[in-house]
C-alpha cells in the first residue's frame, strides 16, 4: 500500500514487479499463443497477442471509468460473463483436441480458416470474456495508489500504462519466441502432442472457471 501522497519510484518499481509476476504466470494466454504459433506460425501468434493485449486495455479502461466495479458488484452480470468466458475456453480446448485426434487418426489436418483478423479476434474475445482481469485492476492496482480519499485519475492511468506495457512486452515477446519455433512445433508429432496438451489445459481452465463461478 502506498501511504504517501504521490507515486514514488519505489511504488512504481514495486508495481512493475507485481505486474510482471501476474503477466508471466502461465495461463490461457500462453496456451493460446503456443497453439496458434504451432498451427499457423508467427504472424498469427502476433495477431493473437495483439487481441489479448487489446482485451487487457479494454478492461483497464473499464476499470478507470468504473464499469468493471459495476460488473464485479453485479453478481448476475459477473456470472453471465464468467460462464460465457469459461464456455469459450472450453470450446477453444475442444478445437485443439479435435485437431490432435484428427492427426492421430491419420486424417488430413483441420485447417484454420481464420483470416488476418480471426486470430486477433480470438485473443480479444478470450480476454474480454475474462472478468478476472477486471478484478485485477480493482483488487491489486489500488494497493499501489496514494492513500487519499480520492486518488488522482492520473496516478491510476500511470499504473494502468505500466501494466499494459509489461503485458505487451511479455505477450509479443512470447509470440515472437513461439513463432521462431514454428518449424519444430509444426512437425506432425510435436503439433499433435502440443494440441493435446493445450486442449486439456484450456478445457481444464474453462471447467475450473465454471466451478468457481
Amino acid at each position: 500500500m502506498n501511504n504517501g501522497g504521490v507515486l514514488t519510484i519505489l511504488t512504481l518499481l514495486s508495481f512493475t514487479a507485481a505486474a510482471a509476476v501476474v503477466v508471466i504466470v502461465p495461463g490461457p494466454d500462453q496456451a493460446l499463443l503456443l497453439q496458434t504459433s504451432a498451427a499457423s506460425g508467427r504472424p498469427a501468434a502476433v495477431r493473437a497477442a495483439g487481441g489479448v493485449l487489446l482485451g487487457i486495455v479494454l478492461w483497464g479502461i473499464a476499470s478507470v471509468v468504473g464499469l468493471s466495479a459495476l460488473l464485479a458488484n453485479g453478481s448476475v452480470a459477473f456470472l453471465v460473463v464468467s460462464v460465457i468466458g469459461a464456455a469459450y475456453l472450453i470450446w477453444l480446448g475442444i478445437m485443439a483436441l479435435r485437431s490432435a485426434m484428427s492427426a492421430a487418426a491419420g486424417a488430413a489436418p483441420i485447417r484454420d480458416a481464420r483470416g488476418k483478423t480471426g486470430f486477433f479476434m480470438r485473443g480479444l474475445l478470450m480476454n474480454c470474456l475474462n472478468p478476472k482481469i477486471g478484478l485485477f485492476y480493482l483488487s491489486i492496482l489500488p494497493q499501489f495508489l496514494p492513500s487519499s480519499a480520492t486518488p488522482a485519475v492520473s496516478d491510476e492511468l500511470v499504473l494502468f500504462a505500466i501494466y499494459v506495457t509489461v503485458s505487451a512486452l511479455w505477450l509479443f515477446g512470447f509470440a515472437f519466441a513461439a513463432g521462431s519455433l514454428h518449424p519444430i512445433l509444426n512437425r506432425p508429432r510435436v503439433k499433435r502432442s502440443l494440441d493435446s496438451v493445450v486442449g486439456v489445459i484450456l478445457v481444464g481452465l474453462g471447467v475450473m472457471a465454471l466451478v468457481g463461478v
